[in-house]
């Protein structure tokens, strides 16, 4: 992504994110730092075509990764800061302190979603809304807080994986398609 679209990606969607994150909780202030995070995703997108030997090459990363690359850049530089807010047992993901892997995992979903709608091959599923697993329980819980809740402790006990979250986006997307097209033949029947 040049820094050109990663600025518009920036104000339409992290920035709103974030935003509305702000406005549901006075206890959060949004610290805004484009830099930062493009320098971030750009060490993030450098790492992976190291590690896939593309360094030397113009060809791009799929949506997977760079959509993983935006998530551990959020997290690492965490635009989002809470003033004295109180992280209860009672899970609440807009009054938690894992407010900046909220907004890490929504941003790169939604970025995955704009590559999507891009590709013939899967914006017919996108005509609805896009389907994430169930959790086992639930009624107490959505795959999202899981998601969020998983990537906080993952980073706090051992660091970031950019490749499996890289991973995570792409299962997450296979899960979609299958439910898509079973929902689909549910209606033709």
């Amino acid at each position: 992504m040049t820094r050109k679209d990663f600025r518009i990606f920036y104000e339409g969607t992290i920035r709103r994110l974030a935003d509305a994150m702000v406005e549901e909780n006075e206890n959060i202030s949004f610290i805004d730092n484009f830099d930062g995070l493009y320098e971030e995703y750009l060490n993030q997108r450098t790492l992976l075509k190291f590690i896939f030997e593309k360094q030397n090459t113009d060809e791009l990363l799929d949506r997977h990764k760079v959509s993983a690359c935006i998530t551990v850049a959020l997290m690492k530089v965490r635009l989002l800061h809470s003033n004295n807010l109180d992280d209860h047992n009672d899970y609440s993901l807009t009054k938690s302190k894992r407010m900046n892997e909220q907004l890490a995992f929504f941003a790169g979903v939604h970025a995955m979603l704009l590559y999507m709608v891009k590709d013939e091959n899967t914006r017919e599923t996108l005509k609805h809304d896009f389907i994430l697993p169930e959790t086992r329980y639930p009624k107490d819980s959505k795959y999202y807080d899981s998601i969020v809740r998983a990537l906080y402790y993952s980073n706090t006990l051992s660091g970031f994986h950019t490749l499996l979250i890289a991973n995570i986006y792409f299962l997450l997307e296979e899960y979609h398609k299958l439910s898509y097209k079973s929902n689909q033949k549910n209606n033709n029947d």
